[in-house]
């Protein structure tokens, strides 16, 4: 029965606790921001610490311009295998990628930007103004 009333006892100071500090921040306001201040800081240090913890253990990959290896392409086959292409110092590969191993299927000839002979694209107006008089010749007659 003396655990009972101990148990009942915190949770009675456990709940007016909130109640008496909302009665001192009433009182002053000053505290009020204070706290508020102080929580932000205490917050926004966590997310720093955190974020400095993630580097250091290289959770956060950097990839891109420092990498050698830039993956150009991914096409997945099965749940556990794809097809990528990657490009190795200025080289192309295509590698078949499964569960347990990494093949090299082929090297890829540098691929050479194809320039065709397309005409300008009209403005927006003179295509709308071309689609319009389209659908109006058609309604009139």
């Amino acid at each position: 029965m003396k655990p009972l009333i101990a148990i009942m006892q915190v949770a009675a100071v456990t709940v007016s606790l909130p109640a008496v500090a909302l009665e001192e921040t009433s009182k002053r306001p000053e505290l009020a921001i204070g706290t508020m201040l102080g929580s932000l800081i205490l917050v926004l240090a966590c997310i720093f610490l955190f974020a400095f913890l993630m580097k250091k253990s290289n959770l956060i990959r950097h990839g891109g311009q420092h990498s050698p290896i830039k993956v150009i392409s991914t096409q997945a086959l099965t749940n556990k295998s794809r097809v990528q292409i990657i490009e190795v110092r200025g080289k192309q590969y295509l590698l078949g990628v499964s569960e347990h191993s990494v093949n090299l299927l082929d090297q890829l000839e540098p691929v050479e930007e194809e320039t065709t002979d397309i005409p300008e694209n009209p403005s927006f107006k003179a295509a709308f103004a071309t689609v319009l008089s389209k659908v109006g010749k058609k309604n009139n007659e």
